[in-house]
């Protein structure tokens, strides 16, 4: 499977007490997207495959294996303003909802969308999950928010994902 996925940012600012995420797709499109504290409670446990409202596994164990392709990462990435596309808008979205497609398949998905319009459409798998897991641990920390109190990033240790 190969993934959309280029490159995953994450930072917080203090002045707006939000996290910009910054995802760059292969196809040289950018989306720029503001996590607040209160999404982060519902994206967390997502993260760690359980739905975020009832706990409840989203991953079979055969899903936890799976392994895939390395996707690039930077801490700091040149802007490539001329080669790049902003679908959703040069304005970071204001994440409020997360929604799931086709979870139980190879093609599992997930949306971080706005309370309006479209998302940012992203593979459900340990891979990627994994991989946003890391990228937001920094700006987690910075941010005092004190989520990770309960285990790392706010689920008990015995659930999270490897």
């Amino acid at each position: 499977m190969t993934y959309p996925i280029k490159q995953i940012q994450a930072a917080y600012n203090p002045l707006e007490d939000r996290i910009l995420l910054t995802i760059e797709m292969q196809n040289q499109h950018i989306y720029l997207s503001w996590i607040t504290r209160r999404f982060l409670s519902l994206l967390l446990p997502t993260l760690h495959g359980q739905h975020p409202i009832t706990g409840v596994s989203m991953f079979d164990d055969s899903n936890y294996k799976m392994k895939g392709p390395q996707i690039k990462q930077a801490q700091k990435a040149a802007k490539k303003l001329n080669s790049s596309e902003h679908p959703l808008g040069q304005s970071p979205l204001l994440l409020s909802k997360i929604s799931f497609s086709a979870l139980k398949t190879e093609q599992a998905m997930f949306v971080l969308a706005p309370n309006t319009g479209r998302g940012i459409e992203i593979p459900f798998n340990s891979v990627v999950l994994n991989l946003l897991l890391k990228m937001l641990k920094h700006p987690l920390q910075q941010s005092d928010w004190a989520l990770e109190h309960d285990g790392i990033y706010g689920i008990p240790s015995q659930n999270l994902l490897q």
